[in-house]
């Protein structure tokens, strides 16, 4: 089969129906296309570099044998990044270790005043130009899973797409976020005396 010319202008749900009819560079672009992060997203949660690649594979197998299963609705992105994390909650169930990405921590409830809209840039963007990624790393080992989760995913969705595919109402994601937000300026001001202010 020839190689479309305008692959990389097709949306999702396009080069899954193109896959399914069998094109191989329809599949190729997809994982193009979410390589980094979704391998980023996996390596995040597990923290294992051997087992974030086996994972990443495992859901791109997933992809390739059961693309059928898929109901083009503009919704892949939160397809792949679920079938991700269903992978990597039954990483830590293997392993009888399963971090609680449900837990709360011990902060309670924070106020959402200064959380920004959807559109602007995430605590990861922002901290990039600040500080190395090795320490932006550390920092984020500091947080429960749970709001490490949320970090993560807000680099590459909105919070009404993570609030959906984490099955939780908008206000508890916007909250999650908040509170890492407030968890990592601080962890980042005591390795760096003169505290700079994070947005989300």
């Amino acid at each position: 089969m020839n190689m479309d010319p305008k692959i990389n202008e097709r949306t999702d749900d396009e080069l899954v129906l193109l896959f399914k009819s069998g094109s191989s560079d329809a599949f190729e672009e997809l994982v193009y296309r979410y390589k980094n992060s979704l391998y980023q997203y996996i390596m995040a949660m597990v923290q294992d570099e051997g087992a974030a690649g086996d994972l990443f594979q495992e859901v791109f197998i997933s992809l390739f044998k059961h693309a059928d299963k898929y109901e083009p609705r503009g919704k892949f992105k939160s397809w792949l990044f679920l079938t991700a994390r269903n992978r990597v909650l039954n990483f830590f169930r293997d392993r009888d270790k399963l971090a609680s990405l449900d837990q709360t921590d011990e902060e309670g409830n924070a106020f959402l005043h200064d959380t920004l809209p959807d559109g602007q840039p995430s605590l990861l963007e922002e901290l990039a130009g600040r500080e190395t990624e090795e320490e932006i790393r550390r920092a984020s080992l500091e947080l429960p899973a749970r709001q490490r989760e949320m970090l993560y995913l807000r680099q590459y969705m909105s919070f009404k797409e993570i609030a959906q595919l984490l099955d939780r109402p908008l206000g508890t994601v916007l909250a999650d976020c908040h509170r890492a937000v407030k968890k990592m300026q601080r962890i980042l001001a005591e390795e760096q005396p003169a505290a700079r202010e994070v947005t989300l």
